[in-house]
């Protein structure tokens, strides 16, 4: 069974799934991570009419994906409860900030996505949900953000509020540095603000989360 630590959770790459080149441990969830990989490829790092920008969904995606910077992991327990999650996400994040790259060029191009195949409507409002909003304040003031990604993900696009980026085929919660595109995500929050501003300086644009 599957533990809280991040060292029971098996990381590969991204590409490593279009290859059926997965962690044995895995392998009952083949049909779950290449749902998550075709996403990837033709959402994520597609360009889309309802985004309101040009460019790809997620701009990072492709070229994480070509340097093996996107690490993926499942997590399946069957009933995992709040507190254990936000333990492993705790651990996983202490990882990836070790986990190459680590230099400031490539390092927003890193990320480490766990998926979690097993959970049901409402375990995944408690998990997904849950653990994001509990852990984002402690992520941003590290710099890094912690998405959360579902089938029914609400959460509208920056530039277009009926669009849904973070709807996924497969739950999961994404550990990735923060951008200064990230702005919008924490504005309001003057703890956030903080934070980011830590990071990148003073905002002086007004882009508004819509």
């Amino acid at each position: 069974m599957i533990t809280e630590n991040a060292s029971s959770i098996k990381l590969f790459n991204l590409k490593e799934i279009g290859k059926k080149n997965i962690p044995e441990t895995y392998l009952t969830y083949q049909k779950e991570l290449e749902l998550f990989s075709d996403w990837v490829a033709n959402f994520l790092a597609k360009s889309n009419a309802n985004l309101g920008r040009t460019g790809a969904v997620c701009p990072y995606v492709q070229y994480a994906e070509e340097k093996e910077y996107f690490k993926v992991g499942v997590f399946d327990a069957p009933d995992p409860k709040q507190e254990l999650i936000i333990s492993l996400i705790r651990d996983l994040k202490e990882l990836f900030i070790t986990m190459n790259p680590t230099n400031k060029k490539d390092e927003k191009f890193k990320a480490i996505t766990i998926l979690f195949p097993t959970l049901n409507e409402n375990q995944v409002l408690d998990i997904i949900d849950g653990v994001q909003l509990k852990l984002k304040p402690e992520f941003v003031k590290q710099g890094m953000m912690i998405g959360q990604f579902y089938e029914n993900c609400q959460q509208g696009g920056l530039r277009n509020s009926s669009f849904r980026p973070l709807q996924s085929p497969v739950p999961l919660l994404a550990i990735r540095y923060m951008v200064e595109t990230d702005w919008p995500f924490l504005e309001g929050d003057k703890v956030l603000e903080q934070a980011y501003q830590k990071n990148f300086g003073k905002i002086n644009f007004g882009t508004k989360k819509e």
